[in-house]
């Protein structure tokens, strides 16, 4: 009998560790949809009501939109976790020759 009751027992505490796992994940989900729809709309009313320079509006939204896309890797694509190191790779790789790109045309235009 003792021997049926430790599977089950390990079996149960798996269980409950992925319970808890996933509601944590969930509660990461919900926080980081709020701090982005709250992101949107102090872009929006910073420049709606004109409360900044559109010299520096335009990097107040490329700032509040990097916050953004951290938020959409890294909670929502799951990024940040193990095993996703390749598509780590694959997202700088790219940045990387867009800034080489983006540097080359503004040297060329120069």
């Amino acid at each position: 009998m003792a021997s049926n009751e430790q599977p089950n027992s390990v079996h149960h505490h798996s269980s409950l560790q992925k319970k808890i796992k996933l509601k944590q994940e969930r509660r990461q989900h919900n926080v980081s949809f709020v701090m982005m729809i709250l992101l949107t709309i102090v872009a929006f009313a910073a420049i709606a009501s004109d409360a900044i320079s559109n010299s520096v509006a335009i990097l107040f939204i490329i700032v509040l939109a990097g916050v953004q896309v951290f938020f959409q890797l890294y909670i929502w694509m799951h990024l940040g976790h193990k095993g996703h190191e390749f598509p780590m790779w694959g997202i700088a790789s790219g940045l990387l020759i867009a800034l080489i790109t983006v540097g080359t045309l503004v040297g060329l235009i120069w």
